[in-house]
């Protein structure tokens, strides 16, 4: 991973929350952690506590009940300057709809000010939302009586699963408090310098934050070279963060994580000359567009013919003017219908070409709107760089199906993360970047089966699978198991082998 794409990562924002047991939160020196985390720029504070009402005219609770208006989210960005504070918090959410919509809200303020903090009294846990607690990445924990702090965090399975930075000199009681203990020991609190205290440096834990946060990208893609070593030596370079300056990344969006099952969608939707799709008011526009041009002209979209034909189909359907549309990581309300037809200005001759090889390789996820995002490249170009297989995007956990029957090996490398092989008399198939395996090695798996799903693990920047073909071959330069193998071009295997059945 390169610097430029771990602040870009890191740049999209996180959830913060911060618990004070027994005692009174520091709200002035919270403000002040909140606004180093965003570079001095603006702060945003969620605050749970019920001790203030806000300055933004919208109450907390109504993040749970219903979406921010364009006009509202306007009017936010007018007073970001000057910190945002939602407050008027009543009672915590009691169902997934009302999470779901409050995870909306929060990617929509995100794109405002990224980095957000949660502020809990800590009086009792049933104030604390687990949902909550599971999307933050990072949990404060602070009370002058470390035995209040033990005893909450003993009582709630949702912050024995979080990571916690705690902010106390003295640490748990291993005998009275043995979960709070594992949990603070499994955190980041050994990063802390020591007999640094919350209210007096604010900043500095927003500083430290910062790295921990960074060392979690980094622990998920791992670079290389002497990015690697960095990595390696990183719990030293935090402990001495706090004497070097910090450089902040710019403001970008927040990426939307589209998590529903689309099966239903891939039997509705067939290979006509046009199709409808309905918003749910998280899926982004631009990866229905990249799979639209994908699966109409079989072709590599960028971001000139992206936004030409959006600016088309918005046309088309009579959206223009709305406000989302113009924006790269614009998503349509919920309940949205657009209709998606062969673009009129875009060349179609690959579609003619590959246009079933196309199909055939999206069609191996449960996911319907998959789409390639990088063909094979033998030898690198002045326009390409070298690449062994074709990438095809999709969203993350979703399933690989086995397109045939065969014997599974696999394996787990720093660049191709976790692997799985399916290996027939004659010929090889890999899958690289997978977040979880379905089958051990060496088991028989049946056509169609689930084998894998989709992850970021290895070298990636994006959840996909990396697919990789080759023929047995004892004198082949490539190996999986105790099969070598040659490496072909995908879009060759497909036309060689017509996968039909098993061999």
């Amino acid at each position: 991973m390169q610097r430029e794409v771990l602040d870009y990562l890191y740049a999209q924002g996180e959830l913060v929350l911060a618990i004070f047991p027994g005692n009174p939160a520091p709200r002035e020196a919270l403000e002040k952690y909140a606004l180093a985390l965003n570079a001095g720029a603006s702060f945003v504070l969620f605050d749970y506590s019920r001790s203030n009402d806000g300055n933004t005219g919208i109450a907390l609770a109504d993040l749970y009940t219903r979406a921010l208006t364009n006009d509202e989210l306007q009017t936010l960005q007018a007073k970001a300057a000057s910190g945002l504070v939602f407050g008027g918090f009543s009672a915590p959410p009691n169902s997934e709809e009302s999470f779901r919509l409050f995870y909306r809200n929060l990617q929509q303020i995100k794109a405002i000010t990224p980095h957000v903090v949660g502020l809990f009294s800590g009086k009792s846990t049933e104030n604390i939302d687990s949902n909550l607690v599971h999307i933050a990445k990072l949990i404060l924990i602070g009370c002058e009586n470390a035995d209040d702090a033990s005893a909450l965090v003993e009582d709630s399975p949702a912050l024995q699963k979080g990571c916690i930075l705690w902010l106390n000199d003295k640490a748990p009681d291993k005998k009275r408090f043995p979960r709070t203990f594992k949990a603070v020991r499994r955190g980041f609190s050994k990063y802390m310098p020591a007999k640094l205290t919350f209210g007096e440096n604010p900043q500095a834990f927003a500083e430290n934050t910062a790295w921990i946060l960074k060392g979690e990208i980094l622990r998920k893609n791992p670079m290389d070279g002497i990015p690697k070593l960095f990595c390696i030596l990183f719990p030293l370079l935090l402990v001495a963060a706090i004497l070097l300056p910090f450089i902040y990344p710019t403001n970008v969006d927040a990426s939307h994580s589209n998590m529903r099952d689309r099966i239903p969608e891939r039997n509705k939707i067939a290979m006509a000359p046009s199709f409808e799709y309905t918003f749910d008011g998280k899926e982004n526009l631009w990866r229905i567009a990249r799979y639209a041009l994908g699966r109409f002209n079989a072709v590599i979209s960028n971001e000139k013919m992206i936004r030409d034909y959006l600016d088309e189909t918005i046309q088309e359907n009579g959206y223009k003017g709305g406000g989302w549309e113009k924006n790269i990581m614009g998503v349509p309300p919920q309940g949205t219908v657009i209709k998606f037809t062969r673009p009129t200005d875009q060349a179609n001759s690959s579609a003619d070409s590959i246009g079933a090889a196309w199909k055939y390789w999206t069609s191996i996820f449960s996911d319907s709107i998959a789409y390639i995002t990088e063909f094979y490249h033998e030898r690198a170009t002045s326009q390409n760089r070298k690449h062994n297989g074709i990438d095809v995007a999709g969203r993350q956990g979703a399933r690989i199906l086995a397109p045939f029957s065969a014997k599974a090996f696999t394996k787990r490398d720093e660049r191709g993360g976790i692997v799985i092989g399916l290996v027939r008399e004659k010929d090889v198939m890999l899958f690289m970047h997978c977040d979880q395996l379905l089958y051990l090695d060496g088991q028989e798996v049946m056509q169609g089966d689930p084998i894998a799903t989709v992850g970021m693990t290895g070298h990636t920047t994006g959840p996909h699978a990396h697919i990789v073909t080759g023929l047995v071959d004892k004198r082949g330069g490539s190996r999986i198991g105790n099969i070598s193998y040659k490496v072909i071009d995908p879009i060759t295997w497909y036309y060689k082998f017509k996968p039909t059945s098993s061999r």
